[in-house]
């Protein structure tokens, strides 16, 4: 079987004929893991209150081994990229990620744990939710969802699985069907397809009426009908926005020449792949996408430049330190920046970009300009409801994901909420993980669950095959420290010398543990954070 047990007698085994002899009793310890290979399957043992059970082995974000990862009170915790799993069940709780883990029957006897299952139970790494093929919709009641990212989709998911046989209405700007968007940065040649997180007949079976290409242009809450650019009027009971950010302009001559993009969606992605080969490019804007789109493409083209207003790049989310660590992974490689720079013309010819003028009058040339100057919410369709937007035009919504009117919810990058795990500090944050999560928060809301948004700032971005985790918040920081090892590095970022976040390199699963702990309601003081990260105690085993 590939494990320590494989040279136990088989006598065990003949009285348990459904059964699988995983190994010895003793390995798997109260508050611990093991992984045991059967049959080429990763299956993850643990034991929690003298309970041992088996779960499928690999994360079904992105298949890492859950073994690395944390193990809290009553779930486990992703090591790369944070996604949360109820340990008695599998079901994913917090996110990235849509399937939940297989849970499999185990059997602790004679000292020994047995496993039930054929070859095909145990070839499965994960469980599907929201699936189910509805023959027919027997519920008149109307939930439009406007908005196809990662909140919009998790939101349908949750409908379903939660067993809503209502109608189902998904309206989308973009041309394709939901998909995995944080891919765009990192595999620029990606097609929607291959990135797609539900195939076309999951939503027709699912009883979901797909509108593409559409959008919302104004939204009536008093007769609950929104009107969208194709001209139709839709009734709805329950609205939930989540249409996201689209990327903001300079607001300086030339942005409009061709060959300056944005890059939101997979044909800006595919186009800017195929554009940038043996080419100037330009980057303005040192935020994750930017730097990931600079060491995609680095390798294939003449020249990289990023233009950054800010001392070094990801100083306002990361701080200096951490920033001039992770740019000279970048300069490393070849990528040339101009820092404490802004633009203040794009220039062309014949219509297409030749160059990049800077606020300093230094000329950039440039046969391709990508623009990463972050997002504006799209909520204007919003603008005629009082009180419902902030200033910003951000989407207000309480730990229910409701906002000050009824039956209008928010989820996502557009909205401002309270972060119950921080004190209810408001907070509006462009993850991934957490927009699926605030999707999935509004669809029970609006099933009338009852559940609060409870948890903790994850993200994680990979740039030459390396990965950054962050768990936490960084605002208002008034206190960074940072431990270098190597090519790896431990950062705090701390208020009153109480460790707000976390960011790592290398050194997983840290922020995996530290989102684990702050989720349980722990704290860490900033001088006694290194030497308690390095060790990770087990914090649940008592």
């Amino acid at each position: 079987m590939g494990n320590s047990c494989s040279n136990q007698t088989t006598d065990i085994q003949t009285k348990f004929t459904d059964m699988r002899l995983m190994c010895n009793s003793e390995e798997v310890e109260e508050g611990g893991m093991k992984e045991v290979d059967v049959e080429g399957n990763k299956i993850l043992l643990l034991r929690q209150g003298g309970v041992v059970r088996g779960l499928s082995g690999t994360c079904t974000h992105y298949g890492a081994p859950l073994v690395k990862g944390v193990l809290g009170a009553n779930s486990i915790t992703c090591p790369w990229h944070g996604a949360c799993f109820n340990t008695t069940t599998g079901d994913i709780e917090d996110f990235p990620g849509l399937s939940s883990l297989v849970s499999f029957n185990i059997l602790e006897k004679d000292g020994n744990i047995f496993i039930e299952g054929n070859s095909s139970d145990l070839g499965k790494k994960k469980r599907e939710r929201g699936g189910e093929i509805l023959e027919d919709v027997d519920n008149e009641r109307t939930v439009v969802i406007v908005g196809g990212g990662a909140a919009g989709h998790t939101a349908i998911e949750t409908f379903r699985a939660e067993g809503f046989d209502g109608k189902i209405i998904l309206v989308s700007s973009d041309e394709s069907l939901p998909y995995d968007r944080p891919k765009l940065s990192k595999k620029l040649d990606a097609k929607p397809s291959e990135i797609q997180l539900r195939p076309d007949t999951w939503y027709k079976e699912g009883g979901v009426k797909v509108m593409l290409g559409v959008e919302v242009v104004q939204v009536f809450p008093e007769n609950k009908i929104v009107v969208t650019s194709s001209g139709e009027r839709l009734k709805y009971d329950d609205l939930l926005f989540a249409t996201g950010g689209s990327p903001r302009k300079l607001g300086v001559p030339g942005e409009n020449l061709e060959g300056v993009k944005t890059l939101r969606r997979p044909a800006d992605a595919n186009f800017i792949s195929e554009a940038a080969a043996g080419k100037n490019v330009v980057i303005i804007g040192g935020s994750f996408i930017g730097l990931e789109v600079a060491a995609a493409l680095v390798g294939s083209c003449k020249k990289v430049t990023v233009v950054d207003r800010n001392t070094v790049s990801f100083q306002n989310i990361l701080g200096v330190e951490v920033g001039a660590i992770l740019a000279k992974l970048h300069t490393d490689k070849g990528v040339l920046f101009e820092m404490e720079e802004t633009v203040s013309e794009i220039q062309g010819t014949d219509g297409t970009v030749t160059g990049v003028i800077l606020g300093s009058g230094k000329l950039l040339e440039a046969d391709l300009v990508l623009i990463g100057a972050g997002v504006t919410p799209n909520t204007a369709p919003l603008d005629n409801i009082e009180g419902i937007l902030d200033s910003r035009g951000i989407l207000r919504v309480d730990e229910f994901m409701q906002s000050s009117v009824p039956h209008i919810w928010g989820a996502g990058d557009i909205v401002e909420f309270p972060l119950l795990t921080y004190s209810r500090q408001l907070i509006n944050i462009g993850h991934w993980g957490i927009a699926m999560y605030m999707g999935k928060v509004a669809a029970l809301n609006i099933l009338g669950r009852k559940e609060p948004a409870y948890t903790v700032p994850f993200f994680w971005s990979v740039q030459y095959g390396k990965s950054v985790r962050f768990a936490g918040i960084s605002k208002d920081c008034d206190s960074v420290k940072v431990e270098v090892e190597g090519e790896s590095f431990l950062a705090t970022y701390s208020i009153g010398g109480v460790v707000q976040g976390v960011a790592t390199l290398g050194r997983d699963p840290v922020a995996a543990y530290f989102r684990t702990m702050v989720a349980h309601g722990k704290q860490i003081k900033e001088e006694e954070a290194f030497d308690f990260l390095r060790t990770m105690p087990n914090l649940f085993s008592s």
